[in-house]
């Protein structure tokens, strides 16, 4: 239920509308004229791939239930190196991702992609569609209609209109590959941990994606003026929501607010729904899915945001405000609080520098924290011989490489001397003016693939270890969407998700302003559920559940 797709909003990459959801019929047969079946349901299901751990060293351990590990110092260099040799052919290998950095040339004069593709041995030709609220789900529309399939795709979490049955027709199945031992020619893919193969799940039985894991953490939380926050007395756990009102209230004057918002976070519904209770998107219990808008928990956030903006706790602009001039306002201290993704936890903590920012343990009586362990997305790989296959699963391979490995620093940081300098303590610490356009934000390869990442700020061991704590603290009520593993086998899932996003977020954003009443929130959720099949995707989800043991 994150506010992002990874840090900015799950809600806005979730839609492409009548573009996207046209390429459905084009999709309706396999590649021999049958039709596409993505159920897992009386299919010979895969073997998950074997896991065999990388050697890696933390300064602090990871935490329990899949938790992040931190670095505070740097690994002693040199680097070692995590693949043998060049694991390319010579060959050109086109690939896709979102980005949500800015755009950069992408001709053979981009240094960074010439170096990482010397490194792998192949000449890449990436296309990095930034993030525009639709437009990397339009971009695989156009794509699946028609357009070149890249070698290398990355898929996102929230999926798109038919992306399961586009992924069973045109990509490969990577069972013969990935199967059980048959990863172990991928040390680095081999490393990932299970967990994220059975969050990416299978599709008609078999393993078709690579999966980009994340550790358990949560994926919303309350950045805050932890300072003020505790002169209001509503700092720290059992926090009523009543309390919490009236603090926050007492905090909105003078041109400050007590709770920031923009328009693509609709009041911040999803960390909202968290702290009064609600699922994470979907919750399950005995083998029953139940949509997280369709709870008496999410009823009462609606009412809760609502009581927020009666009483003027929330910014004014709230429903106009572009996303990108929300964290400003909150790491000047123009808001108080903020619901965010965490993605971009390290850098918003860092830019505060006036007051203590920090994340909130939620308001209410049994509050959770939208997250878990999770994958941001997944890869898949066109449908190819079976050399091709293995040359782009080398190739993913590579980019999987663990924290403190030669590979994985090209990737991240690029080439010392040309895109960073090292700190006294031998990271790269200082991008240099290339650096600061040819980097992993704005040629993110991470997202094609990357093993999980440890907590690590270069020259800011404090900020880590505040990051650390703070994820120590919510990890216990990280609550996971019930339905992450079984989605892309749901064939409504994949024909629908697409529109329930924004349809919630405008009912959301309806009620909390007062356009309807938070009285007719039951009737509303029903229309939604009905226009979006969602309960015939619970029925699949539950099968699916069923089906995998």
């Amino acid at each position: 239920m994150s506010l992002n797709m990874s840090r900015r909003s799950v809600l806005r990459a979730a839609g492409a509308g009548a573009t996207a959801l046209a390429v459905g019929p084009a999709l309706a047969a396999c590649d021999s004229g049958g039709p596409v079946s993505v159920s897992n349901e009386g299919t010979k299901q895969a073997a998950w791939p074997a896991h065999v751990p990388a050697e890696t060293h933390y300064d602090l351990p990871a935490l329990p239930g899949n938790g992040a590990p931190a670095v505070l110092d740097y690994p002693s260099l040199p680097l070692r190196a995590s693949v043998r040799g060049k694991p390319g052919d010579g060959t050109t290998v086109t690939c896709m991702a979102l980005s949500y950095g800015a755009a950069v040339r992408l001709d053979p004069s981009n240094r960074l992609v010439k170096a990482i593709g010397d490194a792998m041995g192949v000449t890449l030709k990436p296309r990095f569609v930034i993030d525009t609220g639709t437009s990397y789900t339009t971009a695989l529309a156009t794509m699946m209609a028609g357009g070149e399939q890249p070698d290398i795709l990355m898929i996102p979490a929230t999926g798109a209109p038919h992306i399961s049955e586009f992924i069973r027709s045109r990509c490969a199945d990577l069972s013969a590959y990935l199967s059980g031992d048959a990863i172990r020619e991928y040390p680095n893919l081999a490393a990932l941990p299970t967990r994220g193969w059975q969050l990416t799940g299978r599709i008609g039985g078999g393993v078709y994606g690579v999966p980009t894991y994340r550790y358990n953490a949560p994926q919303v939380a309350l950045f805050a003026d932890r300072d003020k926050l505790e002169k209001a007395g509503i700092w720290g756990k059992g926090v009523s929501v009543e309390d919490f009102t009236d603090g926050l209230s007492r905090l909105s004057a003078g041109g400050h607010y007590g709770m920031g918002s923009s328009s693509a976070a609709a009041f911040g519904w999803t960390y909202h729904a968290g702290a009064a209770g609600a699922p994470n998107w979907w919750g399950e219990s005995g083998g029953t899915f139940r949509f997280t808008a369709d709870t008496p928990e999410f009823e009462q956030a609606v009412a809760n945001m609502r009581r927020f903006h009666s009483r003027r706790v929330y910014n004014p602009d709230a429903l106009t405000l572009g996303a990108g001039d929300a964290q400003p306002r909150f790491v000047n201290g123009t808001w108080v609080t903020w619901p965010n993704g965490t993605g971009g936890a390290a850098q918003i903590l860092s830019q505060a520098r006036d007051f203590t920012a920090d994340l909130a343990y939620p308001y209410g009586d049994a509050p959770n924290t939208p997250g878990g362990d999770s994958v941001f997305g997944f890869t898949v790989v066109k449908k190819s011989s079976p050399a091709r296959i293995r040359t782009l699963l080398r190739v993913l391979d590579f980019l999987a490489a663990p924290f403190g490995t030669k590979e994985f620093e090209l990737v991240q940081y690029g080439v010392e001397g040309v895109h960073f300098t090292r700190d006294k303590g031998g990271a790269p610490a200082n991008p240099t003016a290339l650096g600061r356009q040819e980097n992993s934000t704005n040629l993110p390869f991470k997202y094609l693939n990357s093993a999980p990442q440890p907590l690590f700020l270069p020259g800011l061991a404090g900020l880590t270890r505040r990051l650390y704590d703070s994820q120590k603290t919510l990890l216990p009520i990280c609550r996971p969407d019930a339905s992450a593993a079984y989605r892309f086998s749901s064939p409504t899932f994949s024909a629908k998700w697409a529109g329930v996003s924004p349809a919630l977020n405008s009912a959301v954003t309806d009620a909390v302003s007062g356009k309807t009443k938070v009285s007719e929130w039951r009737s509303t959720v029903a229309r939604i559920k009905q226009q979006n099949g969602l309960d015939q995707m619970a029925e699949e989800f539950a099968k699916a559940k069923a089906t995998a043991g």
